[in-house]
């Protein structure tokens, strides 16, 4: 597959959910077999709810078809992966000239053995279409357990504790409508040339620690300071600015910008224009943060104790 065309099925899955407000998170690390995860937006937060995706491009993918469905087919390791994984799969076929996009849940009795290999028939109903028409069969999914979906959110996360962990500076920046009477946030993490977009939630009485604590739990923050010290700039000029030269065009204050300055703490804007604040915060670990690392190391190990012993029932 070219990688242009594979780009252009990621692209479609993701303009269709995060087009509903659900979240679509390609992976940055791909895991083996899953291009993306997709988080279920329900009410103001994130349901905690998600759906693992394979997502194949291609007219290739679409040669061998029945009269309800094209046919798609793997091998053994995939499937083994994917029934085994600790979200719901979901394999979905992007065709480009068509920009159709169907899909199909990965199941034991969706997956059918034929010999070496395997095959998943894709319903040519089970066409992603305009609107919500299509949502309710991926939130009829079974999900697993609270306990699990929490976990599973901390994992889809480890590469960006992974570079807070490693001292890469992670920032979280998001804009706060002031003058809205409905709350309205939309968190973008980020560090060097890497981003991440969450799409905008909106809650009645929804608090910027509520927000930050449901979306980064394993992280404390504190404020940028080069941003704020940046955004301090337009006050200053303002409240200090005493006359300029015409003739060299030098412009003189009352109190030089250090003088004037006063760095601020916490989780405060870095920037106001009345009708927008913006935030931008730097992360570093907390407790849950480092917890989850040893603990995510440890589950992912293998076992030599599993591997070379045995009981008799």
């Amino acid at each position: 597959m070219h990688p242009q065309t594979a780009r252009l099925g990621v692209a479609a899955l993701d303009t269709y959910f995060s087009g509903h407000g659900w979240l679509f998170r390609e992976q940055l690390t791909h895991d083996y077999g899953i291009d993306a995860h997709v988080e279920i937006v329900d009410g103001p937060y994130p349901s905690g709810k998600i759906i693992a995706f394979q997502i194949k491009s291609g007219p290739s993918f679409f040669k061998e078809e029945t009269a309800d469905a094209y046919v798609f087919r793997t091998d053994d390791k995939h499937i083994g992966y994917w029934l085994n994984h600790a979200m719901p799969v979901v394999i979905v076929l992007y065709h480009p000239d068509t920009k159709q996009l169907f899909w199909q849940v990965i199941a034991k009795d969706t997956a059918e053995a034929t010999g070496k290999h395997w095959k998943v028939l894709v319903p040519k109903a089970h066409l992603l279409v305009e609107g919500d028409q299509s949502l309710p069969a991926f939130l009829a999914l079974t999900q697993p357990e609270p306990y699990v979906r929490r976990l599973n959110r901390l994992r889809l996360d480890r590469h960006w504790i992974e570079k807070v962990a490693e001292g890469a500076e992670v920032k979280v920046q998001f804009d706060d409508w002031v003058n809205k009477s409905l709350p309205r946030f939309q968190l973008t993490i980020t560090c060097d040339d890497e981003s991440q977009e969450w799409p905008m939630v909106y809650g009645s009485g929804m608090s910027i620690t509520a927000l930050l604590d449901h979306y980064v739990p394993w992280a404390d923050f504190a404020l940028d300071h080069d941003a704020h010290s940046e955004g301090a700039k337009a006050d200053w000029e303002a409240q200090c600015y005493s006359f300029g030269d015409s003739e060299t065009g030098e412009v003189f204050y009352s109190q030089t910008f250090d003088e004037w300055y006063k760095p601020d703490e916490g989780i405060v804007p870095v920037s106001s224009n009345g009708e927008v604040e913006s935030y931008s915060l730097v992360l570093t670990l907390n407790d849950l943060g480092n917890a989850f690392l040893t603990v995510d190391d440890y589950l992912a190990e293998g076992d030599d104790f599993e591997k070379d012993t045995f009981t008799l029932e």
